[in-house]
């Protein structure tokens, strides 16, 4: 208990200490890890890496409506289909979408590349230092990248010189990053991303917390199926095998049980007039109270990401009955997915402004018509 609680008071400290020093390198909560803390703790909740998956799939629907834009390469590797896959998830997790650009020889916007956001740290308002372990211990500041903020106002002889710099310092071309998500409001809000399920970070950890107590329960509960009470039993003076009063009675014991069968629990007092008490606890209403908290808590922590509980399998059947409850709670989920495919065609359409970054959506909710009188016939 007090290491999670550690923890826990960890990540949430760093909120409050998001601070620039005198380099003016702003520190991304306590120990410049609040990112890292956050991904970690989405990471061990079964329920919040289940809304992350919703939230991803529904950003990134079926890829872009135009199809052959969709085909074309965004970097060696991926199409921007596949592109956009990695920003939705990105965007998911920190509701910031972050990528590389990289330039042809005229300067140009050529290619791009997904950009973890909890690798990033700004440098005053349009300066980045890109490190894979960013925010992390064992982090090798040699390694660190120091990048630009993407202007499409820049000189082309200017944005050159500094391609050519890169490859000078890195052996490649690193490009510029694009960082964008939605301002805050608060101290430095306007630096980096906050997503909104941080304000229930303890409900989060809570729900990482309950599965490895129902966990611990099953693998080292109580669970012994017979209790044996006797009295003394000599455990020291040996016959000629060597065995005890004890080694023989444990025997009768094992050979009673049978060999698949579960031991029983020999419990004995100090003399034959004081025998042990017993008191067992029933691990069923142990399990069958922590299956509530997990539902409880599971809810909670739907709501902080904005994913209908019954999505990730929280459901009643009053609840599967209510046909107008689940339109109106798949229509609030479709403004948060809307909200995170506009952070998304923004970011590309300030890079590449002349194609149509526009992304196709699942259809959340579908109502069969009813029946016409020439059907109900049939």
């Amino acid at each position: 208990m007090g290491v999670f609680t550690a923890a826990l008071l960890n990540i949430q400290n760093a909120l409050a200490y998001i601070t620039r020093d005198s380099r003016n390198y702003y520190k991304f909560g306590e120990g410049d890890s609040l990112p890292n803390g956050m991904v970690r703790s989405v990471n061990d909740s079964g329920t919040a890496r289940a809304c992350i998956t919703k939230l991803t799939q529904f950003t990134q629907a079926n890829g872009l409506v135009d199809g052959a834009l969709g085909e074309e390469r965004a970097n060696a590797q991926q199409s921007f289909n596949s592109l956009i896959s990695e920003l939705s998830m990105i965007v998911a997790y920190f509701k910031c979408s972050t990528f590389r650009v990289l330039f042809d020889n005229d300067g140009a916007p050529a290619r791009a590349y997904a950009v973890p956001t909890q690798t990033l740290r700004r440098v005053g308002s349009t300066k980045f230092i890109y490190n894979e372990l960013m925010g992390e211990p064992h982090r090798v500041q040699s390694r660190d990248k120091h990048l630009q903020h993407y202007d499409p106002r820049e000189p082309v002889q200017a944005r050159l010189a500094r391609v050519a710099t890169q490859i000078e310092k890195y052996g490649e071309q690193f490009g510029d990053i694009v960082y964008h998500f939605r301002k805050g409001v608060g101290l430095y809000h306007d630096i980096y991303p906050v997503p909104d399920y941080y304000s229930g970070i303890e409900d989060i950890e809570s729900d990482a917390g309950i599965s490895r107590l129902e966990l611990r329960n099953i693998q080292k509960g109580w669970r012994t199926p017979i209790i044996v009470s006797t009295g003394p039993i000599d455990n020291q003076v040996q016959d000629d095998h060597g065995r005890t009063e004890l080694d023989k009675f444990n025997e009768s014991m094992r050979k009673f049980a049978g060999e698949d069968a579960a031991y029983a629990l020999h419990l004995y007092g100090a003399d034959d007039k004081t025998k042990p008490t017993v008191t067992t606890i029933d691990i069923a209403e142990i399990l069958d109270q922590t299956e509530k908290a997990t539902e409880r808590i599971g809810r909670k922590v739907c709501r902080h990401f904005g994913v209908p509980p019954i999505l990730v399998g929280f459901a009643t059947a009053g609840q599967l009955g209510n046909v107008q409850e689940l339109e109106n709670t798949l229509d609030l989920f479709k403004m948060t997915v809307i909200e995170s495919q506009d952070l998304i065609k923004e970011s590309l359409r300030y890079v590449f402004p002349a194609k149509n970054w526009d992304l196709s959506t699942l259809n959340l909710w579908t109502t069969e018509p009813e029946p016409t009188n020439e059907a109900q016939k049939i």
